[in-house]
């Protein structure tokens, strides 16, 4: 609240400020040029005013002088801005320190006119004026009112956007060698156990396709050496764990068992995030005869960040 109060004091001084001093300016011009008509509108009444003239040895009129005065007021009445005070020292008011004298200037003498400013700001026009600024600053404030709700609503929303992704972890496979068991990083918990021969080459079979996205592996064609050598590298390791002192099995061998049981491990382990399989499912095969011989098993989606090795 403080904030605004401080706006609104801000903007509505400011605004006084302008408009004054805009209108002080505008109205110091609009004087200046009235002087000039009205010295103007003198010079021509010179010779029908009843002034002193030292070199004519006239003394003039001083009566004549200030009806004069009354009635050249009398015409600037319409005007408003500026008053004649006094011609050549003869005066119908008393001359203050802030009036005006301006020399205008004869053909024998000089002769001086006093002015005094006559607009005046009414009381209304104060009112109007500050009733303005007001309205002014209080529809500035709401504007600056509106524009931070929407701003701490956006931040609110950004921030629970943020504080979401934060939470949001994802899902990816994890498999740990020491105990042979396929598990998700968001469920400790969850664990599926798979043997030897499939385990090692499911592992196998992620690294190469990782290495080689565009891979079509064909169950009618021989394995990839690399593969196969990839596959007893993970065999080896299982057995510097300690799990097996069988001989290496041929991965070459029993092809579709070996898949079957690594899907079957898969379906166990999917079965509540499904969407997953994209990525770490190894296609069946659809179809027999010609069609078959066009298939991959091969994992085209999967990335070196959609796995974790525990125990490698």
């Amino acid at each position: 609240m403080k904030k605004y109060i401080s706006i609104f004091c801000s903007v509505f001084s400011m605004l006084l400020a302008v408009f004054f001093t805009a209108n002080t300016l505008q109205t110091q011009q609009q004087e200046r040029i009235a002087q000039l008509q009205i010295l103007n509108r003198i010079a021509l009444d010179l010779p029908h005013i009843n002034l002193a003239n030292a070199f004519l040895s006239h003394s003039g009129n001083e009566d004549d002088i200030k009806q004069y005065i009354v009635q050249l007021n009398q015409q600037l009445a319409v005007i408003n801005l500026v008053e004649v005070i006094a011609i050549d020292g003869i005066a119908n008011k008393a001359i203050d320190e802030g009036m005006t004298t301006i020399e205008l200037v004869a053909p024998s003498r000089n002769i001086a006119v006093v002015f005094s400013p006559a607009h005046q700001y009414s009381a209304a026009f104060f009112i109007v004026v500050l009733l303005f600024a007001a309205l002014a600053s209080v529809s500035i404030v709401a504007l600056v009112r509106i524009r931070d709700i929407k701003m701490n609503k956006l931040s609110a929303v950004v921030s629970q956007n943020n504080s979401e992704q934060a939470e949001q972890v994802v899902s990816v496979i994890r498999i740990d060698l020491n105990n042979k068991t396929l598990g998700l990083n968001t469920n400790n918990e969850l664990a599926v156990a798979l043997a030897n021969k499939p385990l090692c080459f499911y592992l196998a079979l992620i690294e190469f396709c990782v290495a080689h996205p565009n891979v079509t592996l064909n169950q009618n064609k021989d394995l990839p050496d690399e593969l196969i050598e990839l596959a007893n590298k993970y065999f080896y390791r299982l057995t510097q764990l300690g799990h097996t002192i069988r001989k290496r099995p041929n991965f070459s061998n029993s092809l579709e068992k070996t898949l079957s049981e690594i899907r079957a491990a898969l379906d166990e382990l999917l079965i509540e995030n499904p969407e997953l399989k994209d990525i770490y499912y190894p296609p069946k095969a659809h179809g027999e005869g010609s069609r078959s011989r066009l298939h991959s098993y091969g994992l085209s989606n999967i990335k070196s960040v959609d796995i974790e090795v525990i125990g490698k």
